[in-house]
């Protein structure tokens, strides 16, 4: 893929990733590439971090890796559609696209499944 095609490709997932901000219950969506760098969209303006830069540059790496290791199994077991964590202080969702990962982050009072049905529709995946 051309920096070209790269860069679209980034703007594309920026803008799926603003309109998922537009969201009331969404608190984060960005695009997670396999080196595991944001490289499109981010936190809700307005909306304080729950985690550092730094905490958030190992969440990424640690998601890119997650993602890959669950791969092994998409024969046996089918693609993941979606992985999702509910914790004390928000609802974390990763969706596989390809190498890459959409990541986002949401209030914890959701509906998991009609949530993610939400982002999958507004995302495109």
């Amino acid at each position: 893929m051309s920096q070209v095609e790269k860069s679209n490709e980034y703007y594309m997932f920026d803008q799926k990733c603003q309109n998922l901000l537009k969201e009331p219950e969404i608190r984060f969506a960005g695009l997670i590439n396999p080196m595991g760098h944001l490289v499109a969209g981010g936190m809700k303006k307005g909306m304080k971090p729950l985690e550092d830069d730094a905490d958030m540059r190992k969440l990424y790496m640690e998601l890119i890796l997650r993602v890959s290791t669950r791969q092994e199994f998409d024969q046996s077991l089918g693609e993941v559609e979606y992985s999702a964590s509910r914790r004390k202080k928000a609802v974390v969702m990763s969706f596989p696209i390809d190498n890459k990962v959409l990541l986002v982050s949401a209030n914890t009072d959701v509906d998991i499944d009609a949530t993610a049905k939400k982002i999958k529709k507004i995302a495109g995946i």
